[in-house]
């Protein structure tokens, strides 16, 4: 029974991949395209997830920090997913939706992109975000689930995971911010 589980696992997290990675692709491509002008400007990418995908936005933040497969200058991407206290203040004063849209007024410009990682629920903080991503003038990327219930108008660059299943959604979120880290490396230091 377990490895019938683990099996149908693997099965579904590669079929997912090909189906959402595959197609879109030259719009991934496209994207990171994007994001290395953004740097080579001195901008910045900003990421924020909701639920699960929050850990998500902290790691994919963390590959352009770091490093993802080679020694090299960290790059300038931030997750806005750290403040308990402001969460907690927020959800004190019943605003809980405005936690990803306070920090981008303090932080965002024109100049960066706002990647959005979302679990396809509704999440009014998103939302929210999306919203003032665009009133400052950044660019905007959502990353979500099939059937997913946030507006996708406006929104510069947009990606479907080809699932509705959240576990195969953060594996496949992941896999997301490592290919588009590879491809802002090879785009930057020529690998």
């Amino acid at each position: 029974m377990n490895r019938q589980k683990v099996s149908k696992a693997v099965k579904e997290q590669g079929a997912l991949l090909e189906a959402s990675f595959l197609d879109q692709g030259p719009a991934l491509q496209t994207f990171a395209g994007q994001v290395v002008e953004t740097f080579n400007q001195s901008g910045r990418l900003l990421v924020i997830g909701n639920g699960s995908l929050g850990a998500i936005a902290n790691l994919i933040s963390n590959l352009f920090l770091h490093r993802l497969s080679l020694e090299r200058p960290s790059l300038p991407a931030l997750s806005l997913g750290h403040d308990a206290t402001l969460a907690t203040s927020l959800v004190r004063d019943g605003q809980n939706r405005l936690y990803f849209s306070h920090q981008l007024r303090a932080l965002a410009t024109a100049s960066d992109i706002v990647l959005v990682l979302s679990d396809g629920r509704r999440d009014d903080s998103l939302t929210e975000a999306l919203s003032v991503a665009r009133q400052l003038g950044s660019k905007t990327a959502l990353l979500t689930l099939e059937n997913a219930n946030i507006t996708t108008e406006a929104i510069d660059f947009s990606f479907t995971l080809k699932t509705t299943s959240v576990p195969r959604a953060i594996e496949g979120a992941l896999f997301f911010g490592h290919i588009l880290c590879e491809l802002v490396e090879g785009e930057l230091f020529g690998i």
